[in-house]
């Protein structure tokens, strides 16, 4: 019996140190993702395709689109690493479903510190600034 109630133990036990042991991927206003990038603690990643540019993008991002990242996983890894290592790189898409799989990816597979800022409608809705990307703009 005692060696049941152990095994019940374990099993509670294991799962949830190693949950706590994954990486996280935080949430980020927009608002604190601007502060963050102005004081040099974070660098801003756009992760939407550029036909989704027209629109603008937050003054002072990158640009690494979600197409990028799946037909190059090293190129993105590689591109994660020349980032400064000190920074959050927060992510931002349309509507923050690409930029949470991104900003997952940074986090588990290249052991950056990474946020999921939402949208693009965030960013404006907040008021921060916009800047329209160069034509001839290239992912990195």
């Amino acid at each position: 019996m005692r060696e049941i109630a152990l095994l019940c133990a374990a099993l509670l036990v294991v799962p949830a140190a190693l949950a706590a042991e994954e990486p996280k991927v935080q949430q980020m206003s927009p608002a604190e993702a601007a502060a963050q990038m102005k004081a040099g603690k974070a660098i801003v990643v756009d992760v939407r395709e550029r036909s989704e540019l027209e629109a603008g993008m937050a003054a002072g991002a990158r640009w690494y689109p979600t197409s990028s990242i799946q037909s190059d996983p090293e190129g993105y890894r590689k591109f994660l690493g020349s980032l400064p290592q000190d920074q959050t790189v927060v992510f931002y898409c349309a509507s923050g479903v690409r930029s949470g799989k991104a900003a997952e990816i940074a986090s588990k597979e290249a052991g950056r510190k990474a946020a999921n800022l939402g949208g693009f409608k965030d960013w404006k809705a907040a008021g921060l600034p916009v800047t329209a990307p160069a034509k001839t703009l290239q992912p990195g």
